[in-house]
């Protein structure tokens, strides 16, 4: 059974409370937003848009505010539905106090979302950022060793034609000496 053998708590554990029968509808609309299903996703969504329109009521409204804000799908907002849970709880509502720290625990972790996203955002545009300049720099980097490159080839070029004008002159030179040794002095 249950309880204390020598200052310890047995293994079995009692299973979590059930959460307020307020919030079944609510988790309910969570799991059908779970990943998996992109139409069931789909269909809850539309489903859950369709009552908050047509009632205007709190619940129905906080329904579709967290299934627009679950994660995991396609239409997934959380910027919208932080909007929507800040304007409930900012407003008259007849959300119950359960129903009310509900909201407000999904309005935290829609704001965490959100911060998450945006942070994610700052940190990929300074990534592109740095390539962009790591690009540029190694661009840069291309034109000048290019540049070297043509100004390395018209020197060998000028000392290749100047090498050629010394090795001309020496044949020159050769075959005049040699013209001298060949003629008998007068």
């Amino acid at each position: 059974g249950v309880g204390t053998a020598g200052g310890r708590v047995s293994a079995e554990a009692s299973p979590p409370p059930a959460p307020p029968p307020v919030l079944t509808r609510y988790l309910d609309t969570l799991a059908r937003m779970a990943p998996g299903d992109p139409a069931r996703q789909q269909a809850e969504l539309a489903a859950t848009l369709a009552a908050a329109q047509q009632t205007r009521s709190s619940g129905d409204t906080l329904r579709y505010a967290l299934a627009l804000g679950s994660a995991g799908h396609a239409s997934s907002n959380p910027v919208e539905a932080k909007r929507l849970i800040s304007e409930l709880l900012a407003s008259p509502n007849t959300l119950d106090p359960a129903e009310a720290t509900f909201a407000n625990a999904y309005l935290r972790e829609f704001d965490a979302r959100v911060a998450l996203y945006a942070e994610v955002a700052r940190q990929r545009e300074e990534s592109e950022q740095s390539l962009k300049l790591l690009d540029a720099t190694a661009d840069r980097r291309a034109e000048a060793l290019a540049t070297e490159n043509k100004q390395l080839k018209r020197k060998l070029a000028e000392a290749e034609r100047k090498l050629e004008a010394v090795a001309e002159m020496e044949r020159s030179l050769l075959e005049q000496a040699g013209s001298q040794v060949e003629q008998p002095p007068r």
